[in-house]
């Protein structure tokens, strides 16, 4: 089932994401398409994550897609002008990727190029709308396309942070414009997301809220103090604190959100394994199950 479909159904939505490979060996990536295949509905695929260089994620999908695997390319404005990006695009759609996220892009300061030099030619709501008008059989500037694409458009949101009603209006907005799925950011907090669905109102079987399991309490702490937009509860902090095993202490809480989730009317979930990704097809298969 393509996210699309899933979509179409409004079955509780299940994806992941998967960072392109630092090299051009791609066995890892392919082993990880096949494991999660019958697992998610689509894999993200990332786009310089964190400012760090890495394979492509246009190239990467291709791997996937052989697979049989449903790909959210993850797009970002950070390092293309305005006709590199609707080059790639048009790549994308010749290729067969159905679905597209664009974002802004991290701070290559934070990556492991710190003197590269970011384009931002166009800032996100830029990028949703010249993705409505390529799927639409025009280019940017209003030139008409030998062939269209047919991308189903996502878009991403906080909802950790205080001023949801702000975010309902960007979503709002976003929807307006040509989107058509979102995924957020992580959030620990239940009835802050409970809050947040809320608020959205009839996007919310359209929201995937993004899922990290916790693996220690160092990592607890680096989400408090280091991601915007991210708290961590101190009950939560506590009960990683105390347990015996950590990492599988972060699996049943976040397994404790999912299931909560699962009656609020949210689309579903978005599983970010972070430092856990080769163990991501395990992940998810407790967090669903």
């Amino acid at each position: 089932m393509t996210l699309a479909e899933a979509l179409n159904q409004k079955k509780f939505i299940i994806t992941c994401e998967l960072a392109p490979p630092k090299g051009t060996d791609v066995s890892n990536l392919s082993k990880m398409a096949i494991l999660l295949k019958n697992l998610v509905d689509a894999v993200n695929l990332t786009d310089g994550q964190g400012g760090n260089m890495r394979m492509c994620p246009l190239t990467a999908a291709h791997f996937l897609l052989k697979e049989d695997v449903d790909v959210i390319w993850q797009l970002t404005c950070r390092d293309r002008n305005r006709i590199a990006i609707q080059a790639d695009c048009l790549g994308a759609g010749a290729l067969g990727i159905k679905n597209v996220l664009p974002m802004k892009g991290d701070d290559p300061k934070s990556g492991d190029h710190p003197d590269a030099k970011a384009v931002f030619d166009l800032e996100t709501i830029g990028l949703i709308k010249v993705l409505k008008k390529l799927n639409d059989g025009f280019d940017m500037t209003g030139n008409g396309l030998k062939g269209k694409t047919n991308f189903l458009i996502g878009c991403t949101a906080h909802p950790g942070i205080p001023d949801l009603l702000k975010q309902q209006e960007l979503i709002k907005e976003k929807f307006s414009l040509g989107v058509n799925f979102v995924q957020t950011q992580i959030c620990y907090e239940i009835d802050q997301i409970k809050k947040f669905i809320e608020l959205l109102g009839e996007f919310a079987k359209k929201t995937i809220i993004g899922i990290t399991p916790l693996k220690s309490l160092k990592m607890a702490s680096f989400m408090n103090e280091k991601v915007f937009g991210v708290t961590v509860p101190e009950k939560t902090m506590k009960r990683i604190e105390g347990a015996k095993e950590q990492r599988q202490e972060g699996l049943i809480i976040a397994r404790e959100i999912v299931n909560e989730l699962k009656n609020t009317g949210i689309g579903g979930i978005h599983v970010m394994a972070v430092g856990q990704e080769q163990a991501l097809p395990e992940v998810v298969s407790f967090l669903t199950n």
